[in-house]
C-alpha cells in the first residue's frame, strides 16, 4: 500500500502472491503488539486451513 505495507485480504491474510500471507506489522504497519499477536494467531489459522483444508486451531 502507500505506506509500504503488504496488502492482504482482511480475515484471510492472503496477498496477491500465491501462497504468501501477511499479518501484524507487515500488513497494518507499526502498531500495538497485541494486534500483532492477534493477527499472528489468525494468520496461523488461515495458513493451516490453506495447507490442510481445515483447522483445529483456536480462533
Amino acid at each position: 500500500d502507500e505506506r509500504s505495507n503488504a496488502k492482504a485480504e482482511y480475515g484471510k491474510y492472503t496477498t496477491n502472491v500465491k501462497s504468501v500471507f501477511a499479518a501484524g506489522d507487515a500488513r497494518r504497519g507499526q502498531s500495538l503488539v497485541v494486534w500483532a499477536i492477534h493477527e499472528g494467531r489468525g494468520c496461523a489459522r488461515a495458513i493451516d486451513k490453506y495447507l490442510m483444508g481445515s483447522t483445529d486451531l483456536p480462533s
